[in-house]
């Protein structure tokens, strides 16, 4: 019991380490990322739609140039990336600046794929605030010079509570294991 909380606290410590002062600092980067999440009936999800607004305010804003949306394409629940791809151009946002990874099915793999496959090397990572500070540390561990932009989270407190300890307890220690065992994607395929 002791060694899991050891893991932990070790990889909590990882996160904020390799976060602090990335979160919400309003800079310019060459590149939004969009994290994936569920979509119903080719509609993103609250939280996904939240991250694709705060994509298109930072697109909007000249913050950043091109969009990396990253997620899973063949989910028996739709396809992610589709969905992500017919939500930012329907809000204006130029389809050529739109980039596809159908192969991010993790955090860490956007993560490493953005860099090793699409060459990116700074970039300004969109998700809700329970995800965003591990999202920033992964892709710093992967080379990517990163800054965290939080989107909103409308969720009620059982959701809240459950992301946060999911997010502590199981994603962290995950995350920390995957970037020190594990430091190439899952694949290279565009």
């Amino acid at each position: 019991m002791l060694a899991l909380v050891g893991v932990i606290a070790l990889s909590s410590v990882w996160v904020q380490w390799n976060s602090t002062s990335r979160i919400g600092t309003n800079t310019e980067q060459d590149w939004v990322i969009v994290l994936g999440d569920r979509v119903r009936d080719g509609e993103p999800s609250d939280y996904l739609r939240e991250r694709l607004d705060t994509a298109v305010s930072i697109v909007e804003d000249g913050r950043a140039q091109r969009v990396l949306i990253s997620g899973h394409a063949a989910s028996i629940k739709g396809n992610e990336v589709a969905a992500m791809h017919e939500y930012l151009v329907d809000r204006g946002i130029d389809a050529a600046a739109i980039t596809e990874d159908e192969h991010g099915v993790t955090t860490y793999n956007t993560c490493a794929r953005a860099h090793a496959v699409f060459g990116i090397d700074n970039a300004i990572i969109v998700t809700q605030d329970f995800h965003l500070r591990r999202a920033v540390a992964l892709c710093e561990g992967q080379g990517i010079g990163t800054v965290g932009e939080q989107a909103s989270a409308d969720a009620g407190a059982y959701l809240t509570v459950r992301n946060w300890f999911r997010e502590i307890v199981l994603s962290r220690p995950k995350a920390l294991l995957d970037s020190t065992l594990d430091p190439v994607p899952r694949t290279l395929e565009l």
